[in-house]
This record gives structure tokens, sequence and C-alpha cells, in this order.
């Protein structure tokens, strides 16, 4: 049943409850103090009057007179408000004197002997009474008994009972407004935090709005799914990207196998060419021309395959990535290369420096990849200068080997140096770059337990500097690597 309630609708529910409970109570403990407090007053009143009345009807009770008797019962009673009747009755229990119009009645005389000296509660036509009995001269010549109506008791118990009734009504009216204002502050942000979570999944959160105003649970729950809709958003856009990066990677692996075969079939027909450029160098009669000219046809050719080697490296480098000691100069030769062969005919100045760095721990070819994937950005970087430079060198300490990447063209705008590792983000235009190329070549790196950053600091060159850093393969661990390769080709 209780979830069928709205919040306002339970809040008034319970809180109509536990008022009424309380004003209840609180009525029940008020109207029984009340009636006590009320009741003694009164008996104390009435035992005043009768020990005043006893003392006064000494005389004429010892003598007789009972015109005395009624006078004095006549001008008390016209003395006290409350006072009803007062009734002498001797020791014999006959009525002496009295103040009723018709004579004392046979039922109030019976309720005398009944209860004797004890005060007794009773009604009649006229309203609640109170009888209370008082002896004469210690009971030696009768007793006087005084009727005090219980009318104002009643009529203040009702007036108590009205003032609890109007603070009853004022209770309800503030649990009203309060169950209002505790709607609002409650039940209202829930609401609209509800509408926010049903359209969630089919509304951006960036279109939603996260300011939800009211208690302190309330906001802690509103920050609370605004931070899960901010970790659900990042997931979702990690999640595409990392489709989006499988996609291309398989589209690189396709690529890859493509040029595989193309550097094949090219090398074939290529190294007949070579043989048949070096049987024709060798011809003693070959002409001037052709002695000038079958050099330069050999220098292209052989620039060709140097081409072809290297598409065949590249195409090969996802089939073999353990990590293995690599000496840093041979890869830096490699890698020279690989660029000499993309940009031999390009006016962009390399600069290739190794200090003293020995070995490192990596995966040859995707560290290879790494690299010129960073000298090919810096190439690109300084087209348009002036004197374009591409600087690439390497530096070691006792854990690690360091490899430089500088340019001189514009730098990295401190703005974008937070964003140029993400997937698929590039400065470049449309067509001219997929925006993954630093995020791969970082997540290679980091495989190989290296990292690959953004040096804050300029570079020496004036651009800017992209660093890769590797683990350091030391000297013992070296001869040990080479002693475990030397073992296992024996035992092939």
């Amino acid at each position: 049943m209780l979830n069928r309630l709205s919040l306002d609708q339970l809040l008034l529910l319970t809180g109509g409850a536990w008022l009424s409970a309380v004003l209840l109570v609180a009525t029940a403990i008020a109207t029984r103090s009340l009636i006590g407090l009320e009741e003694a007053a009164l008996t104390s009143r009435a035992e005043a009057v009768a020990k005043l009345v006893s003392r006064e009807l000494v005389d004429p009770m010892l003598t007789g007179n009972r015109v005395a008797m009624f006078d004095i019962l006549r001008r008390t009673t016209g003395g006290v408000d409350e006072l009803r009747y007062l009734c002498v009755v001797d020791k014999h229990g006959q009525v002496v004197a009295d103040t009723f119009p018709g004579g004392c009645p046979r039922a109030l005389c019976d309720l005398f002997r009944i209860a004797a000296d004890q005060p007794v509660r009773f009604r009649t036509d006229q309203g609640p009474m109170l009888d209370v009995a008082e002896p004469v001269l210690s009971r030696d010549l009768g007793t006087v008994h005084v009727g005090f109506s219980r009318s104002g008791l009643v009529l203040a118990v009702r007036r108590l009972q009205m003032r609890l009734g109007a603070v009853f009504v004022l209770a309800a009216v503030l649990l009203l407004a309060g169950t209002r204002v505790v709607a609002k502050r409650i039940a209202l942000p829930l609401h609209v935090l509800e509408q926010q979570i049903s359209r969630f999944p089919d509304e951006a959160p960036e279109n939603q709005p996260e300011e939800v105003s009211g208690t302190r649970e309330v906001d802690a729950l509103a920050r609370g799914f605004a931070g899960m809709k901010r970790r659900l958003s990042l997931l979702e856009r990690e999640r595409a990207a990392t489709q989006h990066r499988m996609i291309h990677a398989e589209r690189l692996a396709s690529l890859g196998q493509l040029a595989a075969g193309l550097a094949h079939e090219i090398h074939n027909p290529l190294d007949g060419m070579q043989e048949c450029v070096r049987y024709l160098q060798a011809d003693p009669q070959r002409s001037d021309r052709a002695a000038k000219y079958y050099p330069m046809l050999h220098s292209g050719l052989e620039r060709i395959a140097q081409t072809m080697r290297g598409m065949l490296t590249f195409a090969r480098s996802g089939q073999d990535s353990s990590m293995e000691p690599c000496n840093v100069q041979d890869m830096m030769k490699s890698l020279a290369l690989l660029v000499d062969a993309q940009f031999g005919e390009r006016r962009v100045h390399f600069t290739w420096s190794e200090e003293g760095c020995g070995v490192c721990q990596c995966a040859r070819q995707p560290m290879t990849q790494a690299l010129l994937n960073l000298v090919l950005n810096a190439a690109q970087a300084v087209e348009g200068s002036p004197a374009p430079e591409v600087s690439v060198c390497t530096h070691c300490d006792t854990e690690w080997v360091y490899f430089f990447v500088d340019d001189n063209g514009q730098g990295v705008p401190s703005e974008l140096r937070t964003d140029i590792f993400k997937p698929f983000f590039s400065t470049k235009p449309i067509g001219k770059g997929t925006g993954l190329g630093l995020s791969v070549s970082r997540d290679l790196v980091r495989a190989m337990g290296g990292d690959l950053f953004l040096d804050p600091a300029p570079s020496p060159l004036g651009g800017a500097r992209f660093v890769i850093q590797l683990p350091k393969v030391t000297d013992t661990e070296n001869r040990d690597g080479r002693r475990k390769d030397e073992n296992s080709h024996r035992r092939r």
C-alpha cells in the first residue's frame, strides 16, 4: 500500500497519525489533571462552607430553634454561587432543616444514609452535584450536608477540550503547510531527478541540467547521479574510441598485408633489374653515356629496394612483438633508413645522434613504428618553414633510455597539450590524419614498460619535443640475454 502513496501523502498520513496520537494523549492527560484540580478545589470550598455552617448550627440545634436554623441556611445559600442546597440531619437521620422549596427529596435522604460522611458525586436534573457532610458537635447533634454544583467543572473541561481542538486544527494546518514545504524540498527535486534518469539513455548528459536543489540527502543523490552520468558518458566515449581504434587497426593490418604482397611482387622483378644493371655495368664495351647513367640507374633501383624492404619490415610489425634487448644504435640506423626513403626528395634537414646509449628493453618493430610516427609528425609540423629541421637524438641514465624528437615548427599550443594524446584528436585537415598516431604510439610504448610524453619545456630547436622513455638493459642483463640466445640456438 505504501508504494502507491506519494511522498507528500505519506508524510501527511504519518504526520497526521502522530499528531492525532500526541493530541489525544495530551487531551487525556490535561483533562484528567484539570478534573483532579477542580474537584479538589470544589471539595475544599464545600468542606469550608460545611464547617462554617456546622459551627453556627450548634446553638440552634441545642435549643431546638428551627427558625434560627432556616435563617442560617438561607443566609449561607445566598452568599456562595456554586452552593445549591444545605440540609441538616439530626443524629437519628431525620431532616430537621433544608433549603429545598418542597422539602428534601427522598432519594437524597437515602443517599445521606448510604454515604455517611464521605463526599458523594451524583447527577440531578440541575446537572452534576457534589455532596459534602460535616458533623455538628462531633455528630452528637447531627450532620450538615452541603451540595455544590459541578457544572463549572464540566464547563472548564469543555473549554479545555475546545482549546485543545483549536490547537489540533492549528497543528493540522501547520502540518499541511510543512508537508507542502517538505514535498517542495524533497519530492519535487526527486521528481526532477527521476525525469533525468528516465531520459538519460536517450538524451546526452550535457543536455540535461544537473542543478537539483533540495535537502542534503537529495543534493548528495543528485551529485552522485551526475557523477554516474559523467562516468558512463566517459566509458561510452572510450568504448566508441576503442571500437574505432580496433576498426582502424584492422584496416592497418589489411593495408600491411597488401603492402607485403606488393613489396614481394615488386621485389622479385626488381632483383632481376638490378642484376641486369650490374651485368651491363661490367660490360667493357659500354658507351660513355651508359657508363654515366648505369650508376644512376643502379642507385635508383637500390633506393626502391630499400623502400620495399622497409615496407616488408612494417608489414611484419604485428607478427613479432616480443620484448628483447635492442641496440639503440641499430634502431637509429634502421629508422634513418626508413626516413631517408620517404623524405629523400624533400628539403627537411634530419639530424641523428646517439649519446653513448647501449641497449634498451623493447619490442623492436612496435618501437620503430612509434619512433617513425613521431618523426613523420615532426616533419609535417615543419612544412612551410624557411629552414625545416628535425632532430632525433638519444640519451640514457642508470635506469632509462630516452629518445628525443625535436623540430623547429610552431610547437603545441598550451590549450592542446592535454588533448593531443586522445584517440581521434587531430589538428590536421580532414583527410590528412586519423588522430590515432600519438595515441597508438603511446599505447605501444606503455605496453613495453615505458612512456611517451610531450616535454613541457620548449625544444632546443624552438618547436615541440616529444620524448620516448624505455627501460635500460644493464651490461649484466645484456650478457645473460646473449647466453640464453646462444643456448637456445645450440638446442635447435
